[in-house]
């Protein structure tokens, strides 16, 4: 059955200038697509925390454990943390693709954007690919397209200019489609150039796999929700608390990596605290 957050009580100002939808998207039964807007609060006033949250995990031929819930617990600790969150939970192409698009037109420069994508990723001829729920893939080729390119995302977010881009790939699994590629493709993901401004996370480094969790989470995305309720750590900081957490649990054997061109500074969890909104009412399916 669809999965839908619990409504809010209506806000008492109908003329607030804050308005957040529900809208669910997706074919599977089990794992029902989801959209959650969450009112946007944040450390200063002019500053928008605007997040994108992906997770896919009923793949016919691959299905995975931990992304729907993890999905929803990142979802959840962002919008304690004042992101307004989009989250999409078992997309299909179109649904990816029409989620990214809007993400993008809803960013601009006082903006510090997010995505966070948990699913199957493959690498082919150095660049990532995310899969959506849907992908046919029997050969090589067909990755282009069935797949979500990686750059789409950063593309996207160099189009809204905003001030801060961060880009987190729990998607370093082991590639479903592996014995079918002769060539071009390989373990885990390719590394990729942040662009000015941006941080790019992975669950593990470049060429590696990462583990789906024997837990409620993933090994990685279990460490970063940790880091991120730890008050007044720099986004870096954030960061490398996360993977000595995973490299702890994993006795070494898994290493979270980024790749960093971030001028400006940023807290998610500022000690000073920021606003928090519960999920807004349910909207008709778009």
């Amino acid at each position: 059955m669809p999965v839908r957050p619990p409504a809010a009580p209506p806000a008492p100002d109908h003329r607030s200038r804050r308005r957040r939808s529900i809208g669910r998207a997706g074919p599977r039964a089990l794992l029902a697509a989801v959209v959650l807007l969450v009112g946007v609060a944040g450390p200063a006033a002019a500053e928008t925390r605007r997040a994108l949250v992906i997770g896919n995990a009923a793949y016919p031929e691959a299905e995975l454990r931990n992304p729907f819930n993890d999905a929803r617990a990142i979802a959840a600790a962002l919008g304690r943390l004042g992101f307004a969150v989009a989250l999409h939970a078992d997309a299909d192409k179109a649904a990816m693709e029409d989620a990214i698009g809007a993400f993008g037109r809803a960013l601009d420069p006082d903006t510090v954007a997010l995505v966070y994508y948990s699913g199957h990723g493959v690498q082919l001829d150095g660049r990532n690919y995310l899969l959506p729920v849907d992908a046919r893939i029997s050969a090589p080729g067909d990755v282009r397209l069935e797949a979500i390119d990686a750059d789409l995302v950063l593309d996207q977010m160099a189009r809204g200019r905003s001030r801060l881009n961060i880009l987190i790939l729990d998607a370093c699994r082991n590639n479903p489609f592996e014995r079918r590629f002769r060539s071009g493709g390989g373990g885990g993901l390719a590394p990729m150039t942040a662009p000015s401004g941006t941080l790019i996370a992975y669950a593990t480094a470049p060429g590696a796999v990462a583990s789906d969790g024997e837990g409620r989470h993933g090994l990685y995305t279990g460490a970063l929700l940790g880091a991120l309720a730890t008050p007044d750590l720099a986004v870096e900081t954030m960061f490398k608390r996360a993977r000595s957490e995973v490299m702890r649990r994993s006795d070494g054997l898994q290493v979270p990596w980024e790749a960093s061109s971030l001028t400006g500074e940023f807290v998610f969890n500022p000690a000073t605290g920021v606003g928090e909104t519960g999920p807004a009412a349910a909207a008709p399916a778009v």
